[in-house]
């Protein structure tokens, strides 16, 4: 009798949505948003001599950014989440028995990994903040009759063939077996 072999996936993801595809759909530009907010933490930092470049919620506790550029980043990201989910949902639903979304976050929200002293740290703080990159964890179920060998690599290849196209940037950031 044939043994059917469930294996889950934890997929890590990070993809960037072009800004051309946003601005269609959206009254603000993500670029626009991206150098808005970069200017403002850059005057926070410099005004609060901070020796490191907190993220966003750190000075929207402080009552320190404009709300209504906050929202515009809000909507933005939410958006490019949107997306991105939708896409990956289409792509990939074929290849898996399920496919979950465990958690979809826009970078710019997170801390950016870029401090004061650095050369480029203006450049640097514009491409973090503008909010079209997104992060995905996705879980997925897959079943087959036989167990496959080098299933993280299959994945990781299956991923990027089927979504390297979609995205303006696309990394599989990692790929792992879930014990069960």
């Amino acid at each position: 009798m044939t043994q059917l072999h469930i294996t889950k996936i934890h997929i890590s993801l990070k993809v960037k949505i072009e800004n051309e595809l946003l601005e269609r759909h959206l009254a603000s530009s993500a670029t626009a948003v991206g150098e808005a907010l970069t200017k403002a933490v850059l005057t926070r930092v410099k005004k609060n001599n901070i020796g490191y470049f907190p993220a966003l919620e750190y000075f929207q506790n402080q009552g320190e950014l404009d709300n209504d550029l906050i929202d515009a980043a809000e909507t933005i990201g939410w958006f490019a989440s949107k997306i991105a989910r939708e896409e990956v949902q289409l792509k990939m639903r074929a290849y898996f028995s399920t496919l979950n979304f465990q958690s979809v976050q826009t970078l710019a929200f997170t801390m950016p990994a870029v401090r004061p002293d650095k050369h480029n740290a203006h450049q640097l703080l514009i491409e973090h903040y503008t909010p079209n990159v997104v992060k995905l964890d996705v879980l997925a179920t897959l079943l087959k009759k036989d167990e496959l060998k080098g299933i993280e690599n299959w994945v990781r290849q299956l991923f990027k063939r089927n979504l390297c196209d979609s995205f303006l940037l696309f990394e599989v950031k990692a790929v792992s077996i879930i014990k069960n």
